[in-house]
């Protein structure tokens, strides 16, 4: 296994070029997909209201204190699994760096993976979308593949930090729904927008890229 995920890891990372190291480095930035969720929070508010707003945020706040707290603080540094762009990791000479950027020296489960796959999951839940869960659970595949493309990464990391997420989100589920939900029923508006936003801001990348 460890020798499948460190060459499906450099697979990814060596089919490289200079368009999709900045390509791949927009996508793996954190704030540019600001606007994304900022949209996406207000179709949960034109669907569920202040209270569907509010029931979100204490969920993914809960759910960020074990995939990105607990995980950075605890798990990584216990389990201690190097990231392949960190120098001391043996395979780190054949690893593709960009813009000089290494990571942290941990990696394993990955906090990218975990925190963007909880958010999918809970945001999904709320609105009750399948439509909402598949775009932003592609959006999610996405940003992962640029973890591995940018070496910071392994596949592995990847997969562990979507399963750990999902164990923790539907934990979180779990427990809403027995002791706080309270079924109503309204009409599924603009379920369509995360995704169009998605894309359009993919394709701004795109753009920029070239540039």
């Amino acid at each position: 296994m460890e020798e499948l995920d460190t060459s499906l890891l450099l697979l990814i990372n060596g089919a490289h070029n200079e368009y999709f190291d900045q390509l791949m480095w927009l996508v793996s930035a954190k704030t540019v997909w600001i606007p994304f969720y900022l949209i996406t929070l207000w179709v949960v508010y034109k669907n569920r209201g202040t209270k569907g707003l509010l029931t979100l945020a204490v969920m993914i706040g809960i759910m960020m204190l074990f995939t990105d707290t607990l995980n950075s603080s605890v798990i990584r540094p216990w389990i201690h699994r190097l990231r392949p762009a960190n120098p001391d990791n043996p395979i780190s000479p054949l690893v593709h760096i960009v813009n000089g950027y290494r990571g942290g020296a941990c990696g394993f489960p990955s906090a990218h993976a975990a925190n963007y796959c909880g958010i999918t999951i809970l945001v999904a839940y709320i609105l009750r979308s399948w439509k909402v869960f598949s775009s932003m659970m592609m959006l999610t595949l996405i940003i992962c593949y640029s973890r591995s493309y940018l070496g910071v990464h392994y596949p592995g990391d990847l997969l562990a930090g979507i399963i750990y997420a999902s164990l923790v989100a539907g934990t979180i589920i779990l427990v809403h729904h027995r002791y706080f939900d309270i079924p109503t029923p309204y009409e599924k508006r603009y379920e369509w927008l995360p995704a169009l936003t998605a894309i359009a801001t993919i394709l701004v990348f795109a753009v920029i890229s070239i540039c």
